[in-house]
């Protein structure tokens, strides 16, 4: 089956925050393609770049974020060597957590789709943190993108 074009747009929205990875041999599986594995330290690595720069100054001191759901469409190999592109972008925020999408991309084509939600949690309790409703239509404004993928 071919592997789908990216969406039109997807490169240009501003909404989207881009992250270039090197493919390393270690990546590889028994197989000779990128390991899921690998796949899946792509996307922590996007959704903790977006997280950390724009989320994690809006939250009260010692709050963090957990992964708790995270699913991955495969929908193409990859080889080394090789670049890939992981877009990722929130498509919701809600009170007390947020999901994000995300698209890995190699040779100009999605490699694979991701989608996570990510819970907001109190650094004493190590409980839900209910994120103020100032704050979400804050982020919601500057933040969520129409789902691109």
């Amino acid at each position: 089956m071919p592997t789908p074009p990216l969406p039109p747009g997807l490169d240009a929205n501003p909404a989207v925050a881009w992250r270039r990875e090197i493919l390393r041999y270690a990546d590889l599986d028994a197989n000779g393609h990128l390991n899921n594995t690998a796949y899946a330290v792509f996307f922590e690595s996007g959704r903790v770049a977006l997280a950390e720069a724009e989320l994690r100054p809006t939250l009260p001191e010692g709050a963090f974020f957990v992964v708790a759901r995270l699913t991955i469409d495969f929908t193409a190999e990859l080889f080394f060597p090789g670049e890939v592109d992981t877009g990722t972008w929130i498509s919701r925020i809600g009170r007390t957590s947020f999901v994000t999408r995300q698209v890995v991309v190699g040779g100009g084509r999605p490699a694979a789709l991701a989608e996570t939600v990510c819970v907001v949690m109190g650094g004493d309790d190590r409980r839900p943190l209910r994120l103020p409703q100032a704050t979400r239509e804050a982020l919601a404004a500057r933040l969520v993108a129409d789902d691109p993928a």
